[in-house]
């Protein structure tokens, strides 16, 4: 009754949605519940398979190449730089090679950025992740890899050949023997009586402080001390403490020479300090690190120098 007696537009809306009258074609459908515990519904079943199908795999490809990649690209550019075989005999194949991982390296960001722009414009489904990881992986690996090869050439594969190339004397006495006679030796061991004068060492500061004691016969007295024990931040610079190398070894008596051209010019200003403070004269001065055996500590450059080459790859990887 309460339908019959509605105005006519209610009425309408009365029977569309089956208040009243014949059944309309928009009658609507009760709704299925699957009981607890059942499968379900189709439709969550078909939307579980549609993630399933767009879910991302991981390639193993993919993996393989973001490992070995960058590892390889620190093998050729740290042990281009490093060795001395490669670098002194064929110098021009040594910056190839740094130069060829490089242009990898710069292909490699060019492809991470173009895919991961044409993803936010819509216009690639590839994941643009392994390749951002791979650029930022080769990155690292070209620069810790030329870093690490220069470090190690000039710390440790330098030094080594230099010393190698010069000569060695034996037998010399700092009482008879001049600086200027021994400009090509890198090995000396002196004559028995050979001792450091720790009352006349001094040590020059900046930012590490560079010490020197003289090398002397004795306690003769020279008119140029040339012969100079070296070390650095083993003594505290305004007093006569030098405690560098083995200079507690009693049988020290021999010097490797000091390669490092960087260093030279702080140790020259030592022995000025050292000149104007004991009234002395140093016309030819020569730098060793005192020592006992200095052809063993010639052949640790190199082992130094592998070590680092492997720690650095070991740590990398």
């Amino acid at each position: 009754e309460a339908v019959a007696c509605a105005p006519p537009f209610r009425r309408g809306v009365a029977k569309m949605y089956g208040y009243g009258g014949a059944a309309t074609e928009t009658q609507p459908q009760p709704m299925q519940y699957s009981s607890y515990g059942a499968a379900g519904s189709p439709t969550k079943a078909s939307a579980g398979n549609h993630l399933q199908k767009h879910r991302p795999r991981v390639s193993l490809i993919a993996v393989i190449i973001c490992l070995l990649v960058p590892c390889l690209v620190f093998l050729v550019v740290c042990g281009s730089l490093s060795f001395f075989a490669i670098r002194h005999m064929s110098p021009a194949l040594t910056w190839i090679a740094v130069g060829g991982a490089a242009i990898t390296v710069l292909a490699c960001c060019y492809l991470a950025v173009s895919t991961v722009l044409k993803r936010i414009r819509n216009q690639t489904t590839r994941d643009p992740f392994w390749y951002v990881f791979l650029a930022a992986t080769l990155i690292l690996a070209w620069g810790y890899a030329f870093w690490l090869g220069e470090t190690n050439y000039w710390h440790n594969v330098l030094p080594g050949i230099e010393l190698q190339a010069l000569g060695s004397r034996y037998n010399v006495d700092p009482s008879t023997t001049v600086g200027e006679e021994l400009m090509d030796v890198g090995t000396v061991l002196f004559s028995k009586g050979t001792k450091l004068d720790f009352n006349r060492s001094m040590g020059f500061k900046n930012v590490d402080t560079y010490c020197v004691a003289p090398i002397v016969m004795g306690n003769t007295t020279v008119p140029s001390y040339d012969f100079w024990a070296i070390g650095m931040d083993c003594c505290s610079g305004g007093t006569a403490d030098f405690h560098c190398s083995e200079y507690q070894n009693p049988h020290a008596r021999a010097g490797l020479r000091l390669m490092r051209e960087d260093q030279r010019a702080f140790y020259r200003l030592a022995v000025e300090q050292a000149e104007a403070a004991y009234n002395l004269h140093a016309k030819y001065p020569l730098f060793f690190y005192w020592m006992d055996d200095p052809f063993s500590e010639l052949k640790s450059y190199f082992a130094d120098a592998r070590k680092s080459f492997l720690l650095g790859l070991l740590s990398f990887a």
